[in-house]
């Protein structure tokens, strides 16, 4: 049960971390936001992992840097980076929904690629997360491209985010089995993402960070986004050592419930919540219940 609740917190830390990004883009562009948010990750996990995992970094084998390599870019610059973009397009709440497909991907992957057999309730539960996300966005999807470009643009975006952090839960249980620690996990694999996102987003950060010297209130909500998807990461990779992909990611998918109430009271001028996303959500949930259950058996 353990993972049970590190899951739960990853989740909530994941939606905290979409709203303050959500602030932070209206005064700052996705790409420096995102460079922001990993920076303001690394710093505390590094300082975690310094401090309690030195050992396990030690010892680390070189092609152990080379799978944290690939770990980073999965994770940061796949998934962060096309995350925030679709917060830029489509809104956190949209968004967050979306990224909920993210169990899907890490169920195939974890069944094809890791060789995990979930339950049958498990396969029932991420079914009912499917069904919900379908029920968020069908109505913008059924307007089609020519009635609706943007948000589908922003809907292909953040699926591409969802493949992405679905390979990364399969990667990063796999790591922390072979090589210990999580914090050192995260805090490689933030390193690495800080590395690969700077080509992308340095000369934007900065100019951004410049033009508001004055006001770095919307750099500061950056920053805690970063914070808080952190202390989501971190949640997430000791989850993942304790449990098999097919329990923890689906559980993770709590976020988009939790987004929407976070959105509904501190961003309610920014996001337009309807029925039918508010509907979707809770069969998300309620799939998420039924995998919970399915851990159980």
């Amino acid at each position: 049960m353990l993972a049970v609740g590190l899951s739960l917190l990853a989740g909530l830390g994941f939606a905290g971390s979409g709203i303050l990004a959500r602030v932070g883009m209206q005064g700052i562009r996705p790409l420096s936001s995102t460079l922001i948010s990993t920076v303001a990750s690394l710093l505390p996990s590094a300082a975690l992992a310094l401090a309690f995992a030195l050992s396990d970094i030690r010892a680390l084998p070189p092609i152990a840097f080379l799978w944290l390599l690939v770990l980073g870019g999965v994770n940061f610059l796949g998934g962060r980076t096309l995350s925030y973009l679709a917060i830029d397009i489509l809104g956190a709440s949209r968004t967050s929904v979306i990224l909920g497909t993210s169990t899907v991907f890490s169920t195939f992957f974890a069944i094809t690629l890791a060789g995990e057999r979930p339950h049958l309730v498990i396969l029932m539960g991420t079914a009912g997360v499917v069904a919900g996300l379908i029920i968020a966005t069908s109505e913008s999807i059924r307007r089609g491209w020519s009635g609706d470009r943007r948000s589908l643009l922003g809907y292909l975006v953040a699926l591409g985010a969802a493949a992405s952090y679905g390979g990364t839960n399969v990667i990063a249980r796999e790591l922390t089995l072979e090589y210990g620690s999580p914090l050192m996990i995260s805090a490689i694999s933030l390193f690495f993402g800080v590395i690969l996102l700077w080509p992308l987003a340095g000369k934007a950060a900065v100019q951004d960070i410049r033009s508001s010297a004055g006001n770095m209130g919307m750099v500061g909500f950056a920053a805690l986004s970063g914070l808080a998807a952190a202390i989501a990461v971190i949640c997430l990779y000791y989850a993942l050592q304790r449990a098999e992909v097919v329990i923890v990611a689906p559980i993770v998918s709590t976020s988009p419930l939790t987004t929407l109430l976070l959105a509904k009271i501190f961003i309610a001028r920014l996001e337009q919540i309807t029925r039918r996303v508010l509907l979707g959500a809770t069969f998300t949930v309620m799939g998420v219940l039924l995998v919970i259950i399915g851990s159980t058996l």
